[in-house]
This record gives C-alpha cells, sequence and structure tokens, in this order.
C-alpha cells in the first residue's frame, strides 16, 4: 500500500494505492544498453474512493544506489508515465517505461514514484523500488524474455499501454 510520505492523507487524494513492478527491470544491462523489454508498473487502488475529485495518477522513475538511499545519476530513456489502461487515463492500470539506459557500471536500483494530480495540486506518493540491477559490461546486450514474461507481456497488450503482439515477437527475436 502507498501513502503520503508523511504517512498522512492528503486533501488532494480521496484513495490509497499499491504500486509494483508489473514487469522488473532486468537483473544485468550493459552501460549505456537499452533494457530489451520495458519496465512496467501496475497501479492499483486500495479500499474505496472517500471523495469525488477528479484524479490523474502519473509514475515517475529514477536510479538509486543499491541499498536504494541516495539518487544516482545517469538514466535516460522514458522516465514518466501516466497510468493507463484499456479506459484511457484511470486511477488504476500500468505505467509503461520505455528505452531506459543507465549509463555507467554499478549496482543500482529503479524507484519507481506514484504522483496524483488534482484541481488541488499534485501530491507525490510513496515508492517502490526494483530489485538490485548489475550494470556491468559482460552483461547480455540484449534480455529475452522469458515464457512466463512473454504471457505476462501478451495479457498487457489489450489495456492500451503500447505493447502489441510484433513487439512481444520483436523481443522474442532480439
Amino acid at each position: 500500500m502507498v501513502r503520503c510520505a508523511s504517512g498522512a492523507d492528503s486533501g488532494s487524494s480521496s484513495r490509497e494505492y499499491g504500486i509494483q513492478f508489473e514487469c522488473p527491470p532486468p537483473a544485468a544491462a550493459r552501460p549505456g544498453a537499452p533494457f530489451t523489454l520495458p519496465v512496467i508498473v501496475a497501479v492499483r487502488p486500495v479500499g474505496v474512493p472517500r471523495g469525488s475529485a477528479s484524479q490523474q495518477l502519473v509514475v515517475n522513475v529514477s536510479l538509486r544506489n543499491e541499498s536504494g538511499s541516495a539518487p544516482a545519476a545517469g538514466l535516460t530513456g522514458t522516465l514518466t508515465s501516466s497510468v493507463r489502461s484499456r479506459h484511457g487515463n484511470t486511477t488504476s492500470g500500468f505505467s509503461t517505461f520505455s528505452r531506459l539506459t543507465i549509463a555507467q557500471p554499478g549496482r543500482y536500483r529503479l524507484r519507481a514514484r506514484l504522483g496524483i494530480a488534482s484541481a488541488s495540486g499534485v501530491t507525490t506518493r510513496d515508492h517502490v523500488d526494483s530489485d538490485v540491477i548489475e550494470v556491468r559490461a559482460d552483461a547480455p546486450a540484449v534480455q529475452r524474455p522469458t515464457s512466463s514474461q512473454v504471457a505476462q507481456l501478451q495479457s498487457l497488450v489489450p489495456e492500451n499501454i503500447d505493447i502489441s503482439p510484433e513487439d512481444i515477437a520483436a523481443w522474442q527475436q532480439a
């Protein structure tokens, strides 16, 4: 469950949210080489609405050190994405991050942070960190999806998050 950083609920949000990596980053990547597969973050409301304020959800990813305790430089690609589903931009769905690239060798984590925009402003919610990503010169240049990742990606095709059967086939052949 994701709450405001202060632990309190703010007036700009009427829900709490669960956030998790639906398709996490690879365990290993080459410096300067984009991840083959997109990183996908799932966002789900927890509980029931407590108000009728219209909200727009957005997720931002950033690079952190191995422990997650400090920011790290060198992440490029699609770093911000609306939460979308087959129903358009929604308060439940997925954010997709394509062509993420880490410039320097090292051990890192990705941090996905949920932001909520409403008429009264933007509230940043807590975050979720990925497992450690080892960025090293001898890592595979591409990450081919496993059969379970293919099944997961295929299940996401109807969700309106810019993944097609042709994309999945290309990732399998990479």
